[in-house]
């Protein structure tokens, strides 16, 4: 379910933004907020990668 809904969420809400604003800068938006997100996720798996190896 987790992966589900954010896989149907941004695509639609990437519709309704690039209707409301124009293509162009729909799709600008669209592709900062994955480019974010991508960083916040690779963040993420460095630092706890980090965490388990001062663990061990």
């Amino acid at each position: 379910m987790g992966g589900y809904l954010p896989a149907g969420l941004l695509p639609v809400s990437a519709g309704y933004l690039s209707d409301a604003v124009g293509l162009p800068t729909g799709t600008t938006v669209f592709a900062t907020a994955l480019l974010a997100l991508a960083a916040a996720g690779g963040l993420t798996v460095v630092v706890s990668r980090r965490k388990v190896a001062d663990l061990a």
